[in-house]
């Protein structure tokens, strides 16, 4: 039974019904999460209840590796938390309970720029109830609703400056990560070739000329991830 649900499969279909229903599952449990946060709960349990489900999501990151190493298959190449969407789990947890307001607006740039691709064409080829397609869902679906939280329900707001200093922390931590893939050869957070199958990465060229365009990319996507909090300054002036 246990090696049933960690044991890999090739199972998992784009589009599908699993697809969506995954999507709408953590969204649910998301918006629900805002809601409460913004017109029910208090100081208190807006921090304790986002903090239970940040440990759930890096719960989820962390025993993957531990899965892999029960079933003997570790791989160094592919199984250390260094793609970015790891990292950014095992970091909302401290995030979100200490408030930090710029940590959050470093991350949040990340999230959301981030897991809009992995959300509409998803990379794991596991299917349900195996345990990585909830561990893909639970991370790139529970980021955003953290990012989004730290909006709706602590109130802060981004500038042109937090989006400075997180496409500038983005290059140190792919310069940092870069380096780690050139110890184990491996290929964390896609920097020494492109992922499998088809993704928005098939349309920005071959390596290593779709890096450079991803930095353009980072710059639209930055930019546009912006204008909600410029209209909202806008109207509150108005």
């Amino acid at each position: 039974m246990i090696y049933s649900i960690l044991a890999e499969n090739d199972t998992f279909v784009r589009y599908s019904t699993e697809h969506w229903i995954s999507l709408a599952f953590w969204w649910v449990i998301g918006l629900s999460m805002m809601y409460l946060g913004r017109k029910r709960w208090n100081a208190l349990q807006q921090r304790k209840y986002i903090l239970y489900f940040a440990l759930f999501v890096a719960a989820t990151q962390l025993f993957k590796v531990f899965a892999r190493l029960y079933l003997g298959i570790f791989d160094i190449k592919i199984d250390l938390p260094l793609e970015l969407c790891n990292i950014m789990a095992l970091a909302m947890p401290f995030v979100m309970w200490y408030k930090w307001r710029f940590g959050w607006s470093i991350l949040f740039f990340w999230i959301c720029a981030g897991t809009a691709q992995a959300m509409i064409t998803p990379t794991h080829v596991a299917a349900f109830p195996n345990y990585e397609a909830i561990r893909y869902w639970a991370v790139h679906v529970g980021l955003p609703i953290m990012a989004i939280y730290g909006a709706v329900v602590y109130g802060w707001r981004l500038t042109w400056k937090d989006a400075l200093y997180s496409g500038i922390g983005m290059n140190i931590m792919a310069l940092l990560v870069y380096f780690a893939n050139l110890v184990f050869d491996a290929n964390y957070m896609y920097l020494n070739a492109k992922p499998p199958g088809t993704t928005l990465y098939s349309l920005l060229g071959p390596w290593p000329w779709y890096i450079v365009s991803l930095e353009g990319v980072i710059l639209v996507l930055f930019s546009l991830l912006l204008v909600p909090f410029i209209l909202l300054r806008f109207l509150r002036r108005a």
